[in-house]
């Protein structure tokens, strides 16, 4: 048996199933057959009884206060369902043991301003292909209260507080990814004090300013595998160190555009704890303006500055051609290399240390920001040099943003 509003294979059922396409039911019908459908998702759940089935065909659904509140509930979505509820939290499953699918697709919830997409607080639910759009509007996108969920495949953007809020022991979350913008001080995936054996696997977060991950203190015994954090994302945290994080990525190359503009001091990435950089140099994407500057990079912070390369005999960067690079290859007592390919090849070779991989340690102010620097002579007033690192974390809060 098939329902044209979903195109979903409906199997035998021991419950009833119940029908609603969007513009083509009525809440007085009987609600059991695609021809006597009802006309909204509440009315479904106002009939429905443990173990039932509810089929919803494509449209906008501006219903609030929806609340799968029976055991057993299978909610089955079509393609094109949009959930928009004016306010409230857009869409409550508190039965116990519910699944809630859409086939080959996924439907969109879009909460209101302050609210969340998804409140799932029965146990040993199955959730699949659920969108939640909070459009830096929305607070949180899946709020996760129940013990034993299992999720695949769920997405959410641009929220306020966090996309998933992990609350409930025995959670599962596979192939779920989120995004944050900037400016929202979001995390990705935020796992609260209340959660036992927690299990992501294959999750992606980016974007996200204040945490991609976070594990706050109490939380015991989860597991983040397969998972990544970047594009924006701020620290991950595990506050108890209380996860096993395996074969978990991170951005360890980043990239700052500095284009010049008379200034002589440009903040390039900010430092917190304690980092190794392997890789420090850059690149002229615009041509510099015929000024007479040297260069040098500092770790910086207002209470003082460091070298991280020389700047006494520092390469001067008049006029530098695009495609110029300059690299850090040795000490810190030693001057930033340089190759310009000016009309010519060019070698950038570390006379003084054989091995090109020199990497150092820098460790953040503790009384304020701290930032590499790159700082010169004079301020061209025009140019653009393309900066590149790769880092690692020394200690549990050692981390490099772009600034």
């Amino acid at each position: 048996m098939t329902y044209d509003g979903g195109t979903a294979e409906i199997t035998k059922k021991i419950g009833t199933v119940w029908y609603v396409p969007k513009g083509s039911g009525a809440d007085t019908n009987a609600g059991t057959t695609p021809d006597t459908a009802f006309e909204t998702i509440g009315a479904a759940i106002t009939a429905m009884a443990d173990y039932d089935t509810i089929v919803v065909g494509g449209g906008t659904y501006t219903e609030t206060g929806l609340d799968i509140d029976h055991a057993g509930i299978e909610v089955i979505f079509g393609p094109g369902v949009v959930i928009d509820p004016a306010s409230g939290t857009a869409l409550t499953v508190s039965g116990a043991r519910c699944k809630m699918t859409c086939p080959d697709c996924s439907i969109v919830i879009t909460p209101g301003a302050n609210e969340t997409g998804v409140v799932w607080s029965g146990a040993f639910g199955y959730i699949n292909d659920v969108r939640v759009s909070c459009g830096s509007s929305a607070d949180l996108g899946f709020d996760l209260t129940g013990n034993g969920i299992a999720a695949h495949n769920i997405r959410c953007n641009a929220p306020l507080v966090a996309a998933f809020k992990i609350q409930g022991d025995k959670i599962k979350l596979e192939r779920c990814c989120t995004g944050g913008e900037a400016g929202d001080s979001s995390i990705g995936f935020w796992m609260t004090n209340t959660c036992d054996k927690a299990r992501l696997k294959n999750c992606g977060s980016q974007g996200h300013e204040t945490a991609g991950y976070q594990v706050d203190t109490g939380c015991t015994n989860g597991v983040v595998e397969e998972c990544y954090s970047g594009g924006g994302d701020g620290k991950w945290r595990d506050a108890d160190n209380a996860f096993v994080w395996s074969n978990f990525s991170y951005e360890r190359l980043l990239f700052k555009m500095m284009t010049l503009d008379g200034s002589t001091a440009y903040n390039l990435f900010k430092v917190t704890g304690a980092v190794k950089v392997y890789d420090l140099f850059g690149h002229v994407t615009t041509v510099i303006a015929n000024t007479s500057a040297d260069m040098n990079l500092e770790l910086y912070s207002t209470n003082g500055a460091v070298d991280i390369t020389d700047s006494a005999g520092a390469p001067d960067i008049d006029s530098d051609v695009v495609g110029t690079v300059y690299a850090r290859e040795s000490t810190a007592g030693d001057p930033l290399e340089k190759g310009e390919p000016n009309a010519t090849p060019a070698v950038i070779e570390n006379t003084n240390f054989r091995d090109p991989q020199n990497p150092i340690i820098l460790v953040k102010d503790n009384g304020a920001d701290t930032y590499i620097q790159c700082v010169l002579s004079a301020g061209p007033a025009s140019g653009a040099i393309h900066w590149h690192i790769i880092w690692e974390p020394i200690t549990d809060d050692g981390f490099v943003e772009s600034v």
